[in-house]
């Protein structure tokens, strides 16, 4: 399924994994350098439209914000602020469940016996093809390849 991306006004539209996210603005990470890497080429073309599962920025927010985690941690007026500055792009859509999308969810997890852990990457590839997004740029590939239907894009 390499290199097949949906079009959408002539771009073509890629989604964000969480990981993604949080990697790319967490310079400790073991995957800073790959995230950055994969955002300065095809993630910050212009001729490519982006897609983030609303769910994706309060994963981030949770995640980078926890001291637990990080030795700096960022403060929650700096995660919203890189949140907000996502929202603000225009190539940038902000993916929200909708009925179609929910009972797809529903339908993979019975029909992969997923568990709890997987609802909320089942509900994201779920709005994701349901709003025409073929490709998911993410460092976990497993969490989506059980789907078949998308381009991974594996930074790791």
């Amino acid at each position: 399924m390499e290199g097949r991306f949906s079009f959408v006004g002539g771009k073509d539209l890629i989604g964000l994994d969480s990981c993604f996210l949080i990697d790319l603005y967490w310079e400790d990470s073991p995957r800073h350098s790959n995230a950055l890497s994969l955002f300065r080429g095809k993630v910050s073309d212009p001729a490519v439209e982006l897609a983030v599962y609303y769910n994706c920025f309060n994963e981030f927010l949770h995640v980078i914000t926890d001291a637990r985690r990080f030795e700096n941690p960022f403060s929650m007026q700096e995660a919203l602020s890189v949140i907000d500055e996502w929202c603000n792009l225009d190539r940038v859509r902000v993916l929200y469940p909708c009925d179609a999308s929910f009972k797809r969810a529903v339908t993979w997890l019975s029909m992969h016996r997923l568990g709890r852990n997987r609802i909320n990457d089942t509900q994201m590839a779920a709005s994701y093809i349901s709003s025409g997004v073929f490709s998911i740029v993410t460092a976990n590939p497993s969490d989506f390849a059980v789907f078949d239907v998308f381009d991974l894009v594996d930074y790791s």
